[in-house]
Formats: structure tokens, C-alpha cells, sequence
């Protein structure tokens, strides 16, 4: 029975990962955001609007902002938003204008912006259409283990002789996991996808930190590249706001054009911590925003056709 109860576990772990997913993408998500917008909590502070990007036409259209603001120590960041908007003829967003967000310190280590618009409301289509899917997944799971369980229990023999000699699938599984697992450990290494500790810093950095301009000591390629493009490490030393002298390091991704224009790189931009400056970082590298959302948005798609794979594997084994 151990590969029978082995597939049967795995099925199990696969079907509850993406139903966590799914209440969390269909109820979580929303109730969050309403209440984040019809109960704010923090200091209100007027954001610029750099530029508008409409993402999605219709009735409503899906419109990214960037926005120029002042974090909450005073100086100013550019980040960006999403946001439906519900009332386009009003023409309230467009570029040079202005509007009003939200901090909330308390969101930390998420993003700590929320614009304050209109009272946002939860649609009840939604919620219904989230409903109806959370509804007849568990109920399609319910049947697939409940039928596999049966049919296992009534013919353990020829099932764990077909799992054994299917053995193929589930191994290619645990393959592939394993190595989503070690890429996704590779890339928080090269510092692609951020740790705990480090997204709680350069969070910190981003939304309390001072910026100032760094003079750059050395420069070395650190032998990583990305698309072809060097990951080069920089040292520098900057002056706090007491006139004090610190010295810092950082890797920025250099484009393969840039690279002769290197040695006429005399200073970068850095923030550093008012109350800790030995903790700074280049601003550029705090002020960019998705990439490493867009490689965890890669894992799970890549993770959910393999679990898509294996799970219809496995019904055919099945039925």
C-alpha cells in the first residue's frame, strides 16, 4: 500500500494547496481591500500622478497610476497602482494631477498605499461567482478522493501494482518540485526573489528611509548574469543627515550598453535608515516593483500545469 497511500497523499496535498488559493483569490482578497478602503488607518498624503496606463478598456477600465509621494519620513518615492475605475467621465486621474492615499504602517511587509477614493464596495457577482467556483471544486474534490478511497479500499492489490508501475508520473512530479523548489532557493540567493528578513528591510528602507547621493569607491562584476546582463556590485560612501560618513554596498543589473559608461559612474542615488545608516541600499534597486511578484506568479503557473498534469494522470489511473 505505500504507493497507493503515497499518490493518494499527494493528490490530497495538491487539491487543498490550490483551494487555500482559490478562498484567499475569491474572498480574502476583496474583504481585504474593502476594508482597507472603507477604514483607513494611517497618515493621508497627497500623491502625484507621474503618468496613467490603461490596462483594460470598458465601462470601467482597469488603469495603472504612478505615483509620486512622500514616504513617512518626508521624502519622496514613485510607486505604482491598480485600480478600477468606476467613473471615468470624471476624468479624475490623469497625468500631472493628484490625489489622496493612505499609509498604513501596519501592512508591513505589503505594500502600504491605498488610494482614497470613493467608498469601494465588494460585488456581489463576484462573490457569487466565487462562491459557485469554491463550491463545485470541493465538491469535485469530495467525489475524487471519496471514489479513488473506494475503489483503492475494494482492490488495493491492483492498484498499488498500477501505482508501482505508474510510478513514472509521480516521480517526474516530485522531480519538477524539487526543482522549482531549488530555483526559487537560487534566485532568493542571487537575490531575485527577496527573503523575509531582506523584504522587511528594504521595506523599512523604502517607506522610512532618507535618500542621498553616494559616492562610488569600486565597482565589480560579480559574475551572475541575467539575459546576458552583468550583476555588478558597487561600494560607495555617503553622508547621513548629521554630516556623518558611512560606507555601503549594493549589486545593480548593468545593461550590456551601459557597461563602458561604467567608469564615468561617479555617484548613485542611495536610501539609508535615519536611525541606522550602516543599513542603506541603491534607490533604484527599492524603487522597482513586480519583478520578483512576476517570478513567484511564474512558479505557481508552472506548478499548477504540472498539478493540472498529474491530477489527470491520475484520474485515468482511476477510471
Amino acid at each position: 500500500m505505500v504507493y497507493s497511500i503515497l499518490t493518494l497523499s499527494l493528490i490530497g496535498l495538491i487539491l487543498i494547496f490550490w483551494l487555500i488559493k482559490l478562498i484567499c483569490r475569491c474572498f480574502f482578497r476583496p474583504f481585504c481591500q474593502w476594508k482597507e478602503q472603507n477604514n483607513p488607518s494611517g497618515p493621508s498624503k497627497e500623491a502625484t500622478i507621474l503618468s496613467v496606463k490603461k490596462l483594460k478598456e470598458g465601462k470601467a477600465p482597469l488603469l495603472e497610476l504612478q505615483l509620486l509621494f512622500e514616504n513617512f519620513s518626508g521624502y519622496p518615492i514613485h510607486r505604482s497602482i491598480r485600480l478600477w475605475d468606476k467613473s471615468p467621465q470624471l476624468n479624475r486621474f490623469k497625468k500631472d494631477g493628484s490625489v489622496r492615499i493612505i499609509l498604513d504602517p501596519a501592512k508591513k511587509p505589503n505594500e502600504p498605499y491605498t488610494l482614497r477614493a470613493q467608498k469601494s464596495q465588494v460585488s456581489l457577482g463576484f462573490l457569487l461567482l466565487g462562491s459557485l467556483l469554491t463550491i463545485a471544486y470541493v465538491a469535485g474534490c469530495y467525489f475524487l478522493m471519496g471514489e479513488a478511497i473506494s475503489r483503492v479500499s475494494l482492490s488495493p492489490e491492483y492498484y498499488e501494482n498500477l501505482f508501482s508501475s505508474d510510478s513514472k508520473t509521480t516521480e517526474t512530479f516530485f522531480i519538477i518540485s524539487l526543482t522549482l523548489v531549488f530555483l526559487y532557493f537560487l534566485f532568493k540567493k542571487l537575490g531575485l526573489l527577496s527573503t523575509k528578513e531582506s523584504k522587511s528591510q528594504n521595506w523599512d528602507l523604502l517607506y522610512y528611509g532618507l535618500g542621498t547621493m553616494a559616492t562610488i569607491k569600486s565597482y565589480s562584476d560579480t559574475g551572475v548574469l541575467i539575459n546576458d546582463n552583468p550583476m555588478v556590485e558597487f561600494n560607495y560612501t555617503f553622508l547621513d543627515q548629521t554630516g556623518q560618513i558611512h560606507e555601503g554596498s549594493d549589486e545593480k543589473l548593468v545593461g550590456k550598453l551601459e557597461i563602458i559608461n561604467l567608469p564615468d559612474i561617479n555617484e548613485l542615488e542611495v536610501l539609508y535608515l535615519p536611525n541606522n545608516p550602516s543599513i542603506s541600499r541603491l534607490a533604484e534597486n527599492l524603487q522597482e516593483q513586480s519583478f520578483s511578484n512576476h517570478i513567484r506568479g511564474l512558479f505557481l503557473f508552472v506548478l499548477l500545469i504540472f498539478s493540472i498534469f498529474f491530477i489527470v494522470s491520475f484520474c485515468q489511473d482511476i477510471f
